[in-house]
């Protein structure tokens, strides 16, 4: 017999020990958008089979017609840790006692040598869907954060050219600065996304994980030309690995 859409939902599911509330949970659907899926009553839309396909560990190719293998091959991604990519069109597709939309800056920073500052950071309309079970892991507030995008290679490998960083806008002194973690600055007219430290005489050492880049090392007598922007949270990256 010929398996559809719901047999396989549900073959996964059972594989995975997953009830229809995790489904809601990873997915963002209403309960009667899941239970149609369940029942085949119908079957995931566009906007929904790149989570579910996510959420289930499989493809949407598999999930959607049974072409290839119902598991993700992960051999590539051994020690990469991954969240599910949520697939939304509008805020309202989104449960908001589930998932809260992080804004994002449409201004890059630079993983390099810098970018110079032409104009206030603008807000786009749409931004990063993230679960709030995340948000209360990171121990952040909401309306502290935003995502930026970077361009660069300094930051390489953990934070990739082409990524988007969320940033806690909140931390935005050097006396926050705890030393060896990562910051959006503005240095003079220039955005950077660095690694910070202070030093003993009070001096701000910059630093960049790809071991290309040279340490900056910025004099206390200089640090009015520093300003922080926010903390790094985390990063998602688009391209190719």
């Amino acid at each position: 017999m010929q398996q559809t859409v719901s047999d396989r939902i549900r073959l996964r599911m059972s594989e995975l020990g997953m009830n229809q509330a995790d489904l809601m949970r990873l997915t963002g659907a209403a309960r009667g958008t899941i239970s149609g899926w369940f029942n085949g009553s119908n079957s995931p839309s566009a906007k929904h089979i790149g989570a579910l396909s996510t959420a289930l560990k499989t493809t949407p190719q598999w999930l959607l017609d049974g072409a290839g293998s119902p598991t993700q091959d992960d051999s590539q991604l051994e020690g990469v840790k991954c969240k599910p990519v949520l697939a939304w069109e509008a805020p309202e597709d989104l449960d908001p006692n589930v998932y809260v939309i992080i804004p994002h800056v449409d201004v890059k920073f630079s993983a390099g040598n810098g970018h110079i500052v032409e104009f206030e950071p603008a807000r786009q309309e749409l931004g990063t869907a993230q679960l709030l079970d995340w948000i209360h892991k990171k121990r952040v507030s909401p309306k502290n954060l935003i995502t930026v995008d970077i361009d660069g290679d300094s930051m390489e490998p953990r934070i990739p050219n082409g990524s988007v960083v969320t940033l806690d806008k909140s931390i935005n002194t050097l006396q926050q600065i705890q030393s060896g973690r990562v910051y959006a600055i503005r240095y003079g007219n220039e955005l950077k996304i660095k690694r910070l430290s202070l030093r003993y005489d009070g001096a701000l050492i910059i630093d960049s994980d790809n071991p290309a880049y040279e340490r900056e090392i910025v004099d206390p007598d200089q640090l009015e030309h520093i300003s922080v922007i926010g903390k790094y949270i985390s990063h998602s990256y688009d391209g190719e690995i």
